[in-house]
């Protein structure tokens, strides 16, 4: 089976088709076009797609799986955005659901929104922001929320517990720059590795 995978340089070459391309080019576009939901669409289709996605994403909603594969293959840097976005999301839905009261939602949504005012420059700020505000306008719709009393109960043990669980929360936010960063580096590494098969 390894004999297979190794070829030297002049089976490589044998294996070229008409087209020039190798054995692994020719996978490699076999694997993109089954991936990639816009094969056999022209151009203007494709950007088309593409601003409906980037819409999506600015309104704060979450995007498919079919949609995040067409920005990995075609657009990397709105999709370590996108997918920044997501681990984002994911962190705020957990900790609204944690919450053992509408006060706490509401400083939830105040710990988020200072995060978003320390973002400054970023270029995913607005898109931040609109996931953000989405979430929390859909729990705040929710059953859940609805059942929530209104502020919590007064004592010790609870003001530990909440602070125990702002120090979490600031944890996990500081985590996901941690894996955001080693996500930018891997897809960098991906885009490399994709650049030398091109």
């Amino acid at each position: 089976m390894n004999t297979m995978i190794a070829m030297s340089a002049s089976e490589e070459k044998k294996t070229m088709n008409l087209a020039g391309k190798t054995r692994n080019e020719i996978w490699q576009d076999v694997i993109e076009n089954i991936i990639d939901p816009t094969s056999g669409m022209d151009e203007a289709a494709r950007k088309n797609y593409e601003s409906k996605i980037e819409q999506k994403l600015k309104s704060g909603k979450k995007l498919t799986s079919e949609e995040l594969d067409y920005l990995r293959i075609h657009n990397p840097e709105l999709y370590r955005t996108a997918m920044r976005v997501e681990l984002s999301r994911k962190a705020l839905r957990e900790q609204l659901k944690n919450c053992h009261s509408k006060e706490e939602v509401q400083q939830v949504v105040s710990l988020q929104m200072e995060r978003l005012s320390a973002m400054k420059k970023e270029p995913d700020k607005q898109y931040m922001a609109a996931m953000i505000h989405h979430e929390v306008e859909t729990f705040k719709k929710s059953s859940d929320y609805a059942r929530l009393p209104v502020k919590r109960e007064a004592g010790k043990k609870q003001a530990e517990e909440w602070e125990k669980d702002t120090d979490e929360q600031e944890e996990d936010f500081f985590g996901e720059i941690s894996i955001y960063t080693r996500m930018q580096f891997q897809c960098n590494q991906i885009t490399e590795i994709t650049q030398a098969f091109i």
